[in-house]
Formats: C-alpha cells, sequence, structure tokens
C-alpha cells in the first residue's frame, strides 16, 4: 500500500486545578474559540468543545503523527496561559493534572458529539466525578476515585 490512511477521533477531558469552577459562560466561549485556534496551529481539527464550569469535553480529529499526551499538554499549556491573560482572573489559573482521552470509532462520532452537546443537561443528573468514573468504566479503565 502506497499510503497511509488514518481517521483518529479522541474524546479529551479535563479540569481546573482542585477542580475549581472557573468558567463563565462568556468566558467559555472565548476559551473555546481559543482552543479552536490551537488545534488549528497543530494540524488537528476539533470537531466538538464544551467547556463547563468546573470541566472540558473536546472532541479532536487527530493525524497519527500527532500523540494524545503532545495534543493535551499543547492545548493545556497554551490555555493557561491565555487565561492567566484575562483581565477579569484574579488568581493563577492552573489546569488539573492529566487527562482523559478516549478514542471513539468513526460511527459513534454523532453520539459522542451529542454527548458532549448536552453536558448541561447531563450534569443535573450526574455529578463531574460520577460522569468521569462512568466514562473511564466504559473505556475499560477502573481508576480508584482517590485518584480522580
Amino acid at each position: 500500500m502506497s499510503h497511509t490512511f488514518t481517521q483518529l477521533y479522541v474524546h479529551y477531558v479535563f479540569a481546573p486545578k482542585s477542580r475549581y469552577p472557573i468558567f463563565t459562560t462568556d468566558k467559555s466561549i472565548t476559551i473555546l474559540n481559543y482552543m479552536i485556534g490551537i488545534c488549528k496551529n497543530i494540524d488537528c481539527h476539533l470537531e466538538k468543545g464544551y467547556i463547563m464550569s468546573d470541566h472540558v469535553h473536546l472532541l479532536i480529529n487527530q493525524h497519527a503523527k500527532q500523540s494524545v499526551s503532545e495534543i493535551a499538554k499543547t492545548i493545556k499549556a497554551n490555555t493557561s496561559r491565555f487565561i492567566n491573560t484575562l483581565p477579569e482572573m484574579k488568581c493563577r489559573f492552573e489546569w488539573q493534572e492529566g487527562y482523559g482521552a478516549f478514542t471513539c470509532s468513526y460511527s459513534q462520532i454523532e453520539i459522542v458529539k451529542n454527548y458532549i452537546s448536552n453536558q448541561e443537561e447531563h450534569h443535573r443528573v450526574h455529578s463531574f466525578a460520577e460522569e468521569y468514573q462512568a466514562l473511564l468504566k466504559k473505556h475499560g479503565l477502573i481508576v480508584p476515585s482517590s485518584r480522580l
């Protein structure tokens, strides 16, 4: 085969340090637009993103040459620098160490997009901790809650 073809979708989930609820709706839109720009700059595509007050969901279509850890590190580092330049910031912003990254098959993309779009409704019933534990379990990862 003379060419390489890939279609790699990864659902990233991460939170501010100590899960401090920092993001307002206006700030979320600004930060999400900044994340879209970061993705363009590193040759990947942010298919869907949603920023809750205390965590972030991103569905990214990425190239095989890019590692999950490089993308997470680049997005988190650049957005934290950007957030710290916002005039309304009263204290230093940091992301929590680590992240969740879950692969998605092409046939599941619309389901994942809908899941991300419906975060407000979803969190009326489930906390972020419950949601994250469920994602880990769904993807075959059992992590003690003390490590979350």
